[in-house]
């Protein structure tokens, strides 16, 4: 069995690499549509995060560079801006009907592709794969809770 600080640099030599790889999948897929950071922003506000200073803080950018990137997709007619009732100083982020589709369209374009490579493995391969990434999302759904409570 492997001790933590081996497992953590296979992480950190790993995750680079997958998130270059998906980068040039998700690239291949829009074409010159948006920039990867937009379509993250639409992914962000696809599983609810709908706040710009929230999403500027997960994607580490300031909120100006954020709410040039949002001014973007408003543009486009991806995502739309919504009155916050409780503080006029913020805006809830939605996605229009057309960033709904175009979201769904190219995620699932992109799976597609990302599917072909990993039918390349075995089948044991990939059930392995499968709970490793079972267990990486507790990691870091773990490490997240811990920086939540040290925020508060």
């Amino acid at each position: 069995m492997s001790e933590p600080l081996e497992i953590a640099k296979k992480l950190m030599d790993t995750i680079p690499t997958s998130m270059n790889w998906i980068r040039n999948e998700m690239r291949s897929t829009m074409k010159e549509e948006l920039t990867i950071p937009q379509f993250r922003i639409l992914a962000s506000i696809y599983r609810g995060d709908n706040i710009a200073c929230d999403i500027a803080k997960n994607h580490g950018t300031s909120q100006a560079a954020m709410s040039k990137m949002i001014d973007g997709l408003v543009a486009k007619d991806y995502v739309k801006r919504e009155s916050n009732k409780n503080d006029r100083r913020h805006f809830h982020l939605l996605l229009t009907k057309n960033g709904d589709l175009f979201f769904k369209k190219t995620r699932k374009n992109a799976q597609g592709n990302l599917k072909e490579h990993i039918s390349s493995l075995d089948e044991k391969e990939q059930s392995e794969l499968d709970r490793g990434l079972v267990i990486l999302e507790k990691l870091f759904l773990l490490a997240r809770e811990k920086i939540n409570e040290n925020e508060n």
